[in-house]
Formats: structure tokens, C-alpha cells, sequence
């Protein structure tokens, strides 16, 4: 069976599709964003593992696949330096023939299954792509720092400069003043600019203030309505001047991207502003998305014969697959779980002796670390906003069921000895309470309205970020706790393993590692539980380092509560005051076996005598 892959290598996330040679869609695969100026080296890892992911749900492998479309944000056009880098960090990472382009013409190709005309993508960036006759142009894309007009980050530069003005008396009263250092969680807008200059407001978070944007202009704020329609005019402008320089007004004009979905007015504002501008022309919703478009041009590639039967085949079975992300909205269907498929590299473990069965574990387990160091950008978000939170009085709120919250449990119950956290700091849920920890709780799991009010009961606001832990991405306590506490103004992460489930659609942000599948099928305890502990580790000690409680690489905050605990205490005292372990426990006794306390008190203590011993020289 030959096949070809589609790729759509967007800022956030990655999405491979395998098509099969009558249009069929056999599979889509997911991993992180693949735009390198994020990424970094990692993007093109996430082209490799959302193939892979693909592969192993279509059940098929690389020796099927005879061409492969990949768009990728941040390649930019054909021939120029940044195309040639990415092209050279691919190509020794995917075995197969492959194109690659930026990630416009992918939108293009299936915004318009394959037709010439005009296609307005506003995500996170914006940018604009015509198409005919086989000239191409591109209008915009130039980045979010002078250009990109109408995009995400656009629309939230212009918040804040908007709420900026309002504050200050300079400009229309808007209650973006009010919102804005809330969704950031900040105590002002000056501490925003803080964020900025230390890197801290990533492009990411910019991005999502689009959302509130859209929210407050719903709730009647004449400031933010203005913006999302100069969003609007901004798009339009940019598809009249593709048209220009096309030198042809009656064409077909589609758009996808999601500025378009902020609110259900947006594609209809835009069809009355183009069509305003560009009487003659026709405006379409987007037929496909973008992966698909990828498909469809490697399709063209090898020269499969594209029908009207091949493209129906396309979009009737690209919507089966739930990944049908466009400018009209999604559709919501239920895929295929990447954790619930069968390993091919375990097919006969039951003939296996007690070595290999060993052996066949370690190498699995070999993969989970490569696959969370690509899911670092996402991490380093989680780990932003609970800095921010606990700062603010807010919580670090674990939740989740069976394993997964167990491990959520496990990281809580940790802080307090390591980090001298106050046990409400960070706190782990488990579906059916503190029994389920030892013993399973039945229909836990499916108890929605038990994880909502776990959520009230702790009271969660605008300073906590809930995590929720669930492999599937589909368990019911776990997403209605998330959902609730969203609704309170919490910040919501999700650890899970199919990035596109329905846990992703109540996260602001997914952390989705490609572990692959169970050596058992299903037996998710295994890798992906691997996965998420590794992950919560990473969350909580990266949180407490730069909270301060870990002085160089020692635990400042260390909790003596035994007598290793207090070895240990007289060795991280020794080494930061600079003084022998029994000088060390004697300040330890002197200051309640505080450690922090310890190490302030001898250092004053050096301080104080060698001031002395100046003056009396």
C-alpha cells in the first residue's frame, strides 16, 4: 500500500496525516510546534515524532510512504537561508522524498482544495498567500514586531497599548485595564513590561490574550470591539493587496487561522470587508485544513490522479479523524488514541524469556526522556504561571485519576520535606478520594460533578493553575475539574499523551509528550506514566528554584525530619557558610534545625568578627 504524508508544522503544534492512494485518510499524528525560532532544534524532532505518531495509528510504516508535503512555520519562502536550514536539519530525520514550504501554502492548498486564489491565515502570526495561474504571492508574515497585522499577537499588542492609554487618562476608558494584568497574572499592566524584558510574556501568552480580547468585546467593551474589527480591516487590506499584485479582482478568497474563530462574527465580518473592497470576488469557508492541504500537494507531487471522488475521500474521512480545525470551526469526533494502539516491537512478548521482556522494557523506556525534552517549551509555560501564582497566594492544584493521580499525589506530598513549601502550596486530587490511592475507586473516573467540586471546595481563583493529569486525555473527573476551575480564572494545564483529546479544549496550555505505545497495549502505567512523572518533576523543581528555594543546586528550605534528613541539613549548611559540619550542626541547634535560618546566621556571624578584626587593625 503506498501512501503520502501531509504536514502542518505550526507555532503550537505539530498535526501529520497518512492518505492513502484514493483519498482516504488512514490516520493523524500530533506532537509539539515545529516553528525553529520557538522550538529550536526540537521543531524538527516534532515533524519526526507526529509522523511517527501517524504511522503507528495507520498501523503502517515508512517503507509505505512515498512522498511527504511538510509546512512549516518559520521555513520561509523556497531558496532563502532560513528554507535551506530547515530543509538540512529534515532531511537527515525523515527516510522518505519530501517538499518542504512555509506553512501559508499549506493553508492555501487546503483552504481551497487545491484552487487558485487568495487565503488569509491568522493564527498566532498572520500572513497572506495568492495563488494564480501559478504566480504566488505573499503579503505580510513579517513578524509580530512590524508586521503580522490582525494576528494574535497583534490583536493582544494592541490591548495592552489600548489598556496602557486608559490607564493613564490618554485614551477611552476599557475594562482591558482591569482584565489584562489578571489573564497574566500580574498585579498591573508596568508589571507586564516586566514580564517582557525578562522574557518571562512568551509569544505563546501573548497569543492567548486574543481570547480575552474576544471575551470582553462579547461583554460590550467598545475598546476591545473597535480592535477585533481593525484585526478584521487589517486581514482584509492584506487579501485586496494580494489581489493587486495578482492583477485580478474575481477570484475565490478563503481564510482559516484562529483569529477567525475568536468570536462566531469574525468570518462574517471579514467576508463584508473583503467583499466591500473586492466586489467582483468570491468568499469561501475553508474546505480543508491545512495538514490536509499538505496531503493534497504531496498527492499532486507524485502524480495521483486528484478527482472530485479522491477530494470528497479527503474530506469525509479528514473529519472521522476529529483534527478538522477550521475557519468555521471544529468538528468534534472522537480518533483513534495513540496510547491505546499495539507496539510492533512487542507483538510476541508472551514467548519472550524474563531477560528479554527486561530488555524490551528498558529500550521503551529509552524514548520517554527525548519525548518530554520536546515538550520543554510547553513545561516552561506550566512553570511560568505557577512562579506567577504561588507569588500571589495562589496554588499549585494537581488533579487527576487512577495513576495519574497517584503520581500528582506523590509530587504534592514531596514539597514540604524538599522545598519547606506550606503543605497547601502545591496539592494533589485524586478521583475518589485518598482511599483511591491505595485501592481503585470504581466509576471513579466518570464522576464529572465530584471533580468540579473538588474545585469549589478549594475555593480555586485567578492565582492557582490546575494541572490535570490524564493519559487518555479523556477522563470526565479529570476535564470537569479543569473546566471549572477555568471558569473560576485559574490557568489550566493538561499532561496527557494525545495532544487533540477532549482535555485539550478546557488547557490553555497541552503538554503531550510521543511516548509511542505500551509494550501492553493500553497499559499506560508504563510509558506514559513514565512521562508524567518526569514531567511533574521537572514543574515543581523548576517552580521552587526560582521562588528561591534552592540555593546553587543545595535545599535551602530542606525540612529535618529524620536523622538522614539532618546529614544531610549538616552538609548544606558546611558547604554554603563555608564552615565544618560541627560548626554546622551547632547553628543548626542555635536556629531550630533551620536551614536557610542556619546558613544567615553563621554568614552574619563571619561578617560581624571580621568587622571586628578590622577596626582593631
Amino acid at each position: 500500500m503506498s501512501v503520502v504524508i501531509g504536514i502542518d508544522g505550526g507555532a503550537t503544534k505539530t498535526a501529520a496525516t497518512v492518505v492513502a492512494e484514493n483519498g482516504c485518510v488512514l490516520s493523524v499524528g500530533t506532537a509539539g510546534g515545529s516553528n525553529p525560532l520557538v522550538w529550536g532544534d526540537t521543531a524538527f524532532d516534532n515533524v519526526r515524532s507526529a509522523c511517527d505518531a501517524a504511522l503507528t495509528v495507520a498501523q503502517t510504516d515508512w517503507e509505505d510512504v512515498v512522498f511527504a508535503f511538510i509546512g512549516m512555520a518559520g521555513a520561509d519562502e523556497p531558496n532563502s537561508n532560513s528554507h535551506k536550514f530547515a530543509f538540512s536539519q529534515l532531511q537527515p530525520r525523515l527516510p522518505v522524498p519530501f517538499a518542504l514550504d512555509n506553512d501559508g501554502i499549506i493553508a492555501h492548498a487546503g483552504a481551497l482544495a487545491g484552487e487558485d486564489g487568495i487565503v488569509v491565515v491568522a493564527g498566532t502570526g498572520a500572513v497572506t498567500i495568492g495563488i494564480v495561474n501559478g504566480k504566488r504571492v505573499r503579503v505580510d508574515g513579517m513578524g509580530h514586531w512590524f508586521g503580522d497585522e490582525g494576528s494574535a499577537i497583534w490583536i493582544a499588542l494592541q490591548a495592552l497599548r489600548a489598556a496602557a492609554r486608559a490607564q493613564d487618562g490618554r485614551g477611552e476608558a476599557t475594562k482591558l485595564v482591569e482584565v489584562l494584568p489578571k489573564v497574566l497574572m500580574v498585579d498591573s499592566l508596568r508589571d507586564a513590561t516586566s514580564l517582557l524584558a525578562s522574557g518571562d510574556l512568551t509569544k505563546f501568552e501573548l497569543a492567548m490574550l486574543a481570547v480575552t480580547v474576544a471575551k470582553v468585546s462579547e461583554d460590550g467593551d467598545v475598546v476591545s470591539q473597535k480592535i477585533l474589527k481593525d484585526a478584521i480591516s487589517s486581514l482584509a487590506e492584506s487579501a485586496v493587496a494580494a489581489a493587486k499584485r495578482l492583477d485580478k479582482m474575481n477570484l475565490l478568497v478563503s481564510f482559516t487561522g484562529g483569529v477567525f474563530r475568536l468570536t462566531p462574527k469574525m468570518p462574517q465580518l471579514f467576508r463584508d470587508v473583503v467583499l466591500e473592497r473586492l466586489p467582483e470576488a468570491k468568499v469561501i469557508d475553508p474546505k480543508l485544513p491545512p495538514h490536509l492541504g499538505a496531503a493534497l500537494l504531496a498527492a499532486k507531487h507524485v502524480g495521483w490522479q486528484i478527482t472530485e471522488e479522491w477530494l470528497d475521500n479527503l474530506t469525509d474521512t479528514g473529519k472521522q479523524w476529529g483534527y478538522f480545525d477550521l475557519g468555521a470551526g471544529l468538528v468534534e469526533v472522537l480518533p483513534r488514541l495513540l496510547s491505546e494502539q499495539r507496539n510492533p516491537a512487542s507483538m510476541f512478548l508472551d514467548q519472550l524469556d524474563v531477560e528479554a521482556i527486561l530488555t524490551l522494557i528498558n529500550d521503551e523506556d529509552h524514548k520517554v526522556a527525548p519525548a518530554v525534552r520536546q515538550e520543554i517549551p510547553a513545561i516552561a509555560q506550566a512553570v511560568r504561571w505557577a512562579v506567577r501564582g504561588l507569588s500571589r497566594g495562589g496554588r499549585l492544584i494537581y488533579v487527576g485519576a487512577g495513576t495519574s493521580g497517584r503520581l500528582g499525589i506523590m509530587d504534592a506530598a514531596e514539597c514540604p520535606p524538599t522545598f519547606g513549601t506550606p503543605p497547601d502550596w502545591v496539592i494533589g486530587i485524586i478521583a475518589g478520594g485518598p482511599q483511591a490511592v491505595f485501592r481503585a475507586v470504581e466509576g471513579a473516573e466518570d464522576d464529572m460533578e465530584a471533580g468540579r467540586e473538588e474545585m469549589r471546595k478549594l475555593e480555586v481563583g485567578e492565582h492557582d493553575v490546575v494541572v490535570g493529569l490524564s493519559v487518555s486525555g479523556r477522563t470526565p473527573f479529570v476535564i470537569a475539574a479543569m473546566d471549572e476551575a477555568q471558569k473560576r480564572g485559574a490557568k489550566t494545564v493538561a499532561i496527557t499523551v494525545n495532544r487533540d483529546a477532549p482535555i485539550a479544549a478546557v488547557a490553555d496550555v497541552v503538554i503531550a509528550p510521543v511516548v509511542g505505545p505500551e509494550i501492553v497495549a493500553g497499559s499506560t502505567r508504563m510509558k506514559a506514566g513514565t512521562a508524567q512523572k518526569l514531567i511533574l518533576n521537572m514543574i515543581s523543581t523548576a517552580t521552587m528554584v526560582r521562588l528561591g528555594r534552592v540555593r546553587s543546586n543545595l535545599m535551602i528550605d530542606l525540612r529535618t525530619w529524620s536523622v538522614k534528613l539532618r546529614e544531610r541539613a549538616k552538609r548544606i549548611v558546611a558547604q554554603l557558610a563555608g564552615v565544618g559540619v560541627t560548626e554546622a550542626e551547632q547553628a543548626l541547634e542555635a536556629n531550630n534545625w533551620e536551614v536557610r535560618k542556619a546558613v544567615a546566621w553563621l554568614q552574619t556571624k563571619v561578617t560581624t568578627t571580621k568587622g571586628k578584626t578590622e577596626i582593631n587593625q
